[in-house]
């Protein structure tokens, strides 16, 4: 049996999209007979919860947390390299400095390791100088320590080109919410309260569909506070008086999900960036038509899709027009095609063909 150390910033109790994949990753490799365990950091870092336990095992899945230096996002890990010598494969996901680390540490102990982009750390405009010359210097460096490097979409794939030998399309799977198609006239957003989701562009993009082009429905924003707070946007909401068409939930139970989605017909994302895309795509497989800011992850599933549309959220007159002229347009046809695209990023596929290349190489 294969042992496999999975490698992720944050991990549950952290609610987020990585969080899920690698989550979902070790559900199905598991059935694929391999034995997962997850290293992380020992605190969430947008979370009053404290310390956490070095070791914890939470739905049959084994947690080791460690301590750490520094902040989110500059940090270093205090692990001995010896501890990675139980393992058969390590895969890193995303490119912070447990990459750098694990890849060298790995490279030097002739264990194989793998990573996932999960779009690297270009989310924001930060440091972006910084961020750059590191990506160009370091990652470059111990990037092709790695035995192959798994890149989440297109625009990774052409991100990460030259940083290793084997750069591997592997576009990220989803798990559908559910087996039903909506037919609901609300819009929702799925994701974290963060900077670079531009939530303020996608609610003053709204308030322009709803006081001058009269559109029906509600908005619905899901997700955990980030770096954003829900009473920031509760006050623009109030602001603009769209309070009454507005609801924002944080995080939600899969039950109550359900509950909201099938009220909606419409995703809605004004993110500047993404790893790939999942959440739309999930909104996809229930019918969701997406209306989205046509960063690299999106426009490219836009376009492979040929379902949905961009819209840039920078200019909310320009979008709201944009969406009320496509709004009276979508038919049931096409929520069909969008969950038909959407299924095309198959979970037991990925999983199947990860194992194969940690076989591989």
């Amino acid at each position: 049996m294969m042992k496999i150390l999975h490698v992720v910033r944050q991990y549950d109790p952290a609610v987020g999209g990585m969080e899920t994949y690698v989550n979902d990753m070790i559900v199905h490799q598991k059935r694929l007979e391999c034995d997962c365990e997850v290293l992380t950091l020992n605190t969430v870092f947008q979370s009053d919860k404290g310390t956490l336990p070095s070791i914890e095992i939470i739905n049959d899945i084994k947690i080791h947390r460690v301590k750490f230096f520094g902040k989110r996002t500059f940090f270093f890990p205090l692990i001995a390299p010896s501890f990675f010598k139980n393992y058969d494969v390590v895969h890193v996901h995303n490119t912070d400095i447990f990459f750098d680390y694990v890849g060298l540490v790995c490279r030097f102990l002739k264990i194989p390791a793998f990573a996932t982009t999960h779009g690297g750390f270009f989310h924001t405009q930060n440091f972006s100088f910084i961020k750059k010359l590191y990506f160009n210097t370091i990652t470059r460096f111990t990037g092709a320590h790695y035995k192959a490097i798994f890149a989440s979409s297109l625009n990774d794939h052409q991100l990460f080109q030259g940083k290793n030998k084997n750069i591997l399309l592997m576009p990220n799977a989803i798990t559908p919410p559910g087996d039903y198609i909506v037919t609901g006239n609300d819009f929702v957003y799925i994701g974290r309260l963060a900077a670079h989701k531009n939530i303020d562009q996608l609610i003053d993009t709204f308030a322009v569909l709803v006081k001058k082009y009269n559109v029906n429905g509600n908005l619905h924003i899901i997700g955990p506070e980030w770096d954003v707070l829900r009473s920031d946007l509760n006050h623009k909401i109030e602001t603009l008086g769209i309070a009454d068409r507005v609801t924002i939930y944080g995080f939600v139970a899969q039950t109550e999900m359900d509950h909201i989605l099938k009220q909606c017909g419409y995703f809605f994302s004004a993110s500047s960036y993404e790893g790939f895309g999942m959440s739309m795509l999930e909104g996809m497989s229930v019918g969701l038509i997406p209306f989205v800011q046509p960063n690299g992850s999106f426009r490219d599933l836009i376009n492979q899709g040929a379902i949905g549309f961009c819209v840039d959220y920078l200019h909310p007159d320009n979008a709201a027009s944009t969406i009320a002229k496509k709004l009276n347009n979508i038919t049931n046809n096409d929520r069909e095609r969008a969950r038909k695209f959407s299924l095309e990023f198959s979970w037991p596929k990925l999983a199947e063909k990860t194992v194969q290349a940690y076989q591989k190489y």
